[in-house]
Formats: structure tokens, C-alpha cells, sequence
């Protein structure tokens, strides 16, 4: 018996093996509550799909052709199979379970990640979740490469091949200690010249925006310490080592203490946007698309 490559109608093989074990169109058609002519044409549209005749009529009944009963057992394993296919993913729905690797920045696994990663677990406690942190132009190849699911970064240059969801938008800033001159008379952008500034990477997109925002005003930046950590950004910056230039967000507790003194950007602003970013057209599960709503509800509160 020759099958056709095209693959079967589950449809019609339902009607196939409920007209097989009853024998009657009009008990098929009760079984599986369609009328006779609807189960007449599901077997000849499946007759004419096989190329073979499946039942001999005899008046009111029908009995099986040896091709129809070399077909029963195939058809039985589809629907089978089928069956339990519908049932696994019902389990799934009930209690959802799987993986999900998250890419992002430091500082989003430090300040966004554990809020969202809380909530997450909450309704997903069976997923495995696995945090993968680089700055943001590793993480995007890391994203367009499908090593991560997810990413949460800056946004970046290019986003031709990225669904991008805003989280939140903020501005950079210089974060001084208070025993420094510019925490009580405002800089010029030529001071900057002279100056140490406190970095994450010069390898992050944070370090990219900050060299083009000094060079538009005509100002190259010197003097640098490379720290990949917002902690000893911090530390570095409090006690007087050099200028930190950073959000707000992350210095939060320091600067309701006094520790750090938030001074602006001398002539321009220099704002950023956060988004949570996948591969453009790709359906998103319920899982993915929780994260990334939490991901929008934590930016709420980082801005």
C-alpha cells in the first residue's frame, strides 16, 4: 500500500476508525456527532487522498478492504499519539515547565533581574532558569546566534533584526563624592579633558554613547578607570578617585546618604532606553511573555 507524502487529515482518519469499528455511517456519525454525509465524505476524500478503496458497502453496513485494515493500526497509533500529545501540553498549561536563558548587562542583573526573577518563579516555580550577562553588544550577537532566548540591555544601533519592549528610560549623569569641586560648582565641558572617569567596559554600549555625547560638544575624555562592576564604580567614585557617570538608579542608597552627589551633564542630556529584546518574529510562549511584561513593571520603579 502506497501513501501519499502529503500527510494524512486527522479529521478524516477519525471518521475511518469510528466507521471501522462501528460499521454504520449512521453510528459514526453519532459517535462523533456529524451527520452520514459528513462522514461519507471524509472517507471518499480520504479514499482519494490513499488512492484505494478502504470499506466494501454492503446496504447499510460496511466492512473493511484488506487495504482498509492495513491502515486501521497506523490510523489508531496517529490519533494515539495525538491523543497524548493534546494531553502533555494540557500538563503543561497546568503546571508549566521548561527553560528560559536570560542575556543581559551587568547592571540589569544586578538591579532589574532579581525583582523579575522573584516575581517569575512565582507562576513558573518548575522553569530552569539560566542567566547569561555580557554587555550589550555580546549579548545581542549572543541573542541573534539563539544562545539566549531573551535579552535585557541597552537598545542598540541596529534593531532590523529585534522585536524590542521598552522598560524604562533614564538619563546619565556624573556621580561625585561631596568633597569634589563639582559637587558644588557645576563643571564646564572643557573640565572634562582633565578628568578621571569611572567605567564598566569600554567593550559596553553605556561606554560607545558616553565617547560620541563628548565628541559632539567637541571634547575627547582622557582618562579613564575600567571597573565592571556598579559596586566599585561606586566605592571608587565616593571616595574621590575619579567620576563615576551613571544613572541615578544605581546609586540610590548612596545618594540619600550623601555619599554620592549627582551633578548633570554639562550643555546636553544624555538619555538611554532599556528594552527587553528577542529575534523579530518569533511567537513568544506564555513564559517568555510574562518575563518580559514583569521586566516592564520593574522599569516603573528603576526610572
Amino acid at each position: 500500500m502506497e501513501f501519499m507524502d502529503q500527510p494524512l487529515d486527522t479529521r478524516q482518519l477519525r471518521a475511518f476508525i469510528s466507521l471501522a469499528r462501528t460499521g454504520s455511517f449512521t453510528q459514526a456519525g453519532r459517535e462523533l456527532h456529524l451527520t452520514q454525509s459528513a462522514i461519507s465524505h471524509a472517507i471518499k476524500a480520504l479514499e482519494t487522498d490513499l488512492a484505494c478503496q478502504l470499506f466494501h458497502r454492503q446496504g447499510k453496513s460496511v466492512h473493511l478492504t484488506h487495504h482498509g485494515r492495513e491502515l486501521l493500526p497506523h490510523a489508531e497509533t496517529i490519533m494515539q499519539e495525538m491523543n497524548q500529545a493534546r494531553a502533555m501540553l494540557g500538563a503543561l498549561d497546568m503546571t508549566p515547565r521548561g527553560r528560559l536563558t536570560i542575556g543581559c548587562t551587568p547592571a540589569a542583573s544586578q538591579f532589574i533581574l532579581p525583582t523579575v526573577l522573584r516575581e517569575f518563579k512565582e507562576s513558573f516555580s518548575q522553569y530552569e532558569i539560566r542567566v547569561v550577562p555580557g554587555e550589550t553588544p555580546q549579548t545581542i550577537e549572543k541573542l541573534l546566534s539563539n544562545e539566549v532566548d531573551l535579552a535585557v540591555t541597552l537598545r542598540p544601533p541596529d534593531v532590523s533584526r529585534l522585536d524590542c519592549h521598552p522598560i524604562f528610560e533614564d538619563e546619565l549623569e556624573f556621580l561625585v563624592s561631596p568633597l569634589h569641586s563639582w559637587a558644588t560648582k557645576p563643571p564646564r565641558i572643557k573640565d572634562a579633558t582633565s578628568e578621571t572617569f569611572i567605567v564598566s567596559s569600554r567593550s559596553s554600549l553605556n561606554f560607545a554613547m558616553i565617547q560620541e555625547f563628548f565628541l559632539k560638544q567637541g571634547v575627547r575624555l582622557n582618562h579613564f578607570i575600567e571597573l565592571g562592576s556598579s559596586e566599585a564604580i561606586k566605592e571608587l567614585a565616593k571616595l574621590g578617585l575619579g567620576v563615576a557617570i551613571a544613572a541615578r538608579w544605581i546609586a540610590r542608597n548612596e545618594i540619600a546618604a550623601g555619599q554620592l552627589v549627582p551633578v548633570p551633564l554639562p550643555k546636553a542630556r544624555l538619555r538611554r532606553r532599556w528594552v527587553t529584546s528577542h529575534l523579530k518574529g518569533r511567537p513568544l510562549n506564555l513564559a517568555e511573555r510574562t518575563f518580559v511584561g514583569l521586566c516592564e513593571q520593574v522599569g516603573k520603579y528603576m526610572q
